[in-house]
């Protein structure tokens, strides 16, 4: 198995192309194209987008259940450290995660 290259995530790095907002009429469903992640070096696919909802968050559907964070991660309440690049503080412990993107190849 390969190792992937990566470089560290930023909001703009992880948005979803094809997002809905609460407020848009939807004709059709189509599921949000995430990315490929490594969070804290654990395969995912993420995504920043209201996804259907009214307001922003970020979402991380990891490959396999995550020790901490499970099957799937969700919040509203992050942040993407701009000083130290692919770290996100989330919730309101200032919690953290480090995300890489993974580089198509």
């Amino acid at each position: 198995m390969s190792i992937p290259s990566t470089k560290p995530a930023t909001e703009q790095d992880l948005f979803v192309e094809n997002d809905t907002h609460g407020f848009e009429e939807k004709t059709e469903i189509e599921a949000p194209k995430m990315h490929s992640v490594l969070v804290d070096g654990w395969p995912a696919k993420a995504g920043v987008g209201s996804f259907g909802a009214f307001s922003t968050r970020i979402v991380i559907k990891f490959d396999s259940p995550h020790p901490e964070y499970g099957e799937q991660f969700a919040t509203k309440h992050f942040m993407f450290d701009e000083s130290q690049p692919g770290l996100v503080r989330w919730g309101h412990d200032n919690a953290t995660m480090r995300i890489q993107k993974i580089l198509e190849q």
